[in-house]
């Protein structure tokens, strides 16, 4: 356990003079005469194991031996956490969303290079600098998001505005939490949602629709085998409005979160939705159970269809569809337009209508 300093090798050269006056009492009978000498260097040898040979306490439980063990057990997690250090930080580098670190209970926020870029801040902030980025209206929600989080309620997505260069615009975060020395953190991912500010952006579920030239050749198919069917053609009819009171962002992120309800609820193998015109779409169901299941939701103001709740931090509100349906029995020879006519002039009566939003034909 000698380390290479000078007090230490000042000590090995005393032991080992000490050592060699014993092994000369020992093998020279001459020096035995000296026998005083003897018992001074014996214990003068002692005295040196006692005090620098043998294991000290250097705390209550830990002793030179532990001490140097502790040392390379500290140089080897030294090298591992640099390892993960920087795979982490490799691996923040590739992904394309921002990362947002929320520390010392939510005290202290630290941005990725991504999220610096879409906030236009410095990297490492106190929360509440953090919160000057958010637009006004969408700052009670965002805090009272984060504030709440807990190992019980360990995740959350949240929309909301960002003030940049006096330009405010959406985006989504999703966050998870994790401890880190007792105290609660949070890591996030940041993504913007504003085609007009980040040109990659897309709204998947409305992107992602079939578009009406697709829809006639499944109307012909259906309509020649005579198989049974509804048209519906639908409004999302409040959009103007909430593009009026929220800015156009809202109105699309609201858009599609309704239709992305409306493709996994109803659409099946050929059941399928189609886009018409901004707010206008189309869906043809030819399954018995689904449509039985689309009825019962079109005449329930309780259901969701009507009362989707769409989580944007600022925003209250809710769409409000009109829905225009045909019912095809398979009995009767019609035209693709003659369906799809009738079908748009039960919509304009379903919006007209003071009563209820939906118009059904062929019940």
């Amino acid at each position: 356990i000698v380390k290479k300093s000078k007090s230490s090798l000042i000590r090995m050269i005393f032991g080992l003079v000490i050592a060699l006056l014993l092994l000369a009492f020992i093998f020279i009978e001459i020096i035995k005469d000296y026998i005083w000498a003897y018992d001074i260097a014996s214990v003068l040898y002692s005295l040196y194991l006692t005090l620098f040979m043998i294991p000290k306490k250097i705390t209550n439980n830990l002793t030179e031996y532990d001490y140097f063990e502790l040392e390379n057990a500290y140089s080897d997690a030294k090298d591992e956490h640099e390892k993960l250090r920087e795979r982490f930080l490799s691996t923040i580098s590739l992904i394309d969303e921002g990362v947002i670190f929320y520390e010392n209970n939510y005290t202290e926020v630290f941005l990725s290079d991504r999220a610096e870029e879409l906030f236009g801040t410095g990297k490492s902030l106190k929360f509440k600098e953090h919160l000057n980025s958010i637009d006004p209206s969408d700052r009670a929600e965002y805090q009272k998001t984060i504030e709440h989080i807990s190992s019980r309620s360990n995740n959350y997505k949240l929309k909301y505005r960002v003030i940049r260069n006096n330009q405010r615009f959406w985006v989504e975060e999703k966050g998870e939490f994790i401890t880190v020395s007792s105290k609660k953190s949070i890591i996030a991912t940041i993504r913007p949602l504003d085609t007009n500010v980040f040109k990659e952006t897309t709204y998947f579920a409305i992107d992602s629709l079939y578009t009406e030239d697709k829809m006639y050749p499944l109307l012909k198919d259906l309509l020649a085998t005579h198989k049974k069917f509804s048209f519906i053609v639908f409004e999302l009819s409040n959009i103007p409005e909430i593009n009026r009171k929220y800015g156009r962002v809202a109105g699309n992120l609201m858009m599609n979160d309704y239709l992305k309800y409306i493709k996994t609820t109803y659409q099946k193998e050929v059941s399928k939705v189609f886009r018409l015109s901004g707010i206008c779409f189309a869906m043809v169901i030819d399954d018995d159970a689904s449509y039985v299941d689309f009825h019962k939701a079109l005449i329930t103001k309780q259901s969701l269809l009507y009362n989707i709740k769409i989580q944007i931090a600022g925003v209250d509100d809710v769409i409000k569809p009109n829905f225009g349906v045909v019912n095809y029995s398979g009995n009767k020879t019609t035209e693709i337009n003659n369906i799809i006519s009738i079908a748009n002039k039960l919509l304009e009566e379903a919006k007209e209508s003071n009563r209820r939003n939906y118009a059904v034909f062929g019940e």
